[in-house]
């Protein structure tokens, strides 16, 4: 199948240099054909529409959940969170530790870097990619953003949740990101 595909790649364009002698719009039809699957690809490689569902809906970081809602208090009487004031809710930060409301104070942001914080699942920051992928299935896509490294993302469509886990060196867990999409 990928040898069909390459050979389509490399030929279709020699074949449009045949065709332009006869007719130049279905030349550069036949010519663009490589062009539109490999764009049609990465569409569907790196985007969470096309990724099956991943059930995330009793997923957590810690005791914290999405949706959950806590209050200002809460947070002081658990640790020494700082509270910034955002346009749509606040963020409290902890060493590594993010979580971010809505005006509402519902949770629909939590990121844990180093510190030894688990998913209800059983991840945590350092285990493999791979025990990451046995918890939560093959259901996933992948990109890469400047300075963070490769994100493996996870979608629930039902609950509108996105689950990133980072890795820098793609073998092991470095930022984990539970999130309301």
């Amino acid at each position: 199948m990928i040898l069909l595909f390459i050979v389509l790649l490399l030929a279709l364009p020699i074949f449009s240099l045949f065709l332009y002698q006869y007719t130049k719009r279905t030349a550069v039809f036949v010519a663009s054909f490589p062009l539109v699957l490999l764009i049609g690809w990465w569409v569907v490689a790196t985007n969470h529409y096309f990724v099956p569902s991943t059930n995330l809906q009793k997923e957590s970081i810690g005791d914290y959940a999405l949706q959950d809602t806590r209050t200002s208090e809460f947070f002081h009487k658990v640790g020494s969170f700082e509270k910034r004031e955002k346009a749509d809710g606040y963020t409290y930060m902890y060493d590594d530790f993010f979580l971010s409301t809505n005006k509402e104070n519902k949770i629909v942001s939590l990121s844990v870097g180093s510190l030894p914080i688990e998913t209800s699942s059983g991840l945590q920051v350092g285990d493999s990619l791979e025990k990451a992928k046995r918890i939560y299935g093959d259901h996933f896509y992948t990109y890469r953003e400047m300075g963070l490294g490769k994100a493996v993302v996870y979608v629930d469509r039902k609950n509108r949740h996105l689950l990133t886990i980072w890795t820098k060196d793609e073998q092991s867990v470095a930022n984990i990101w539970l999130s309301m999409y």
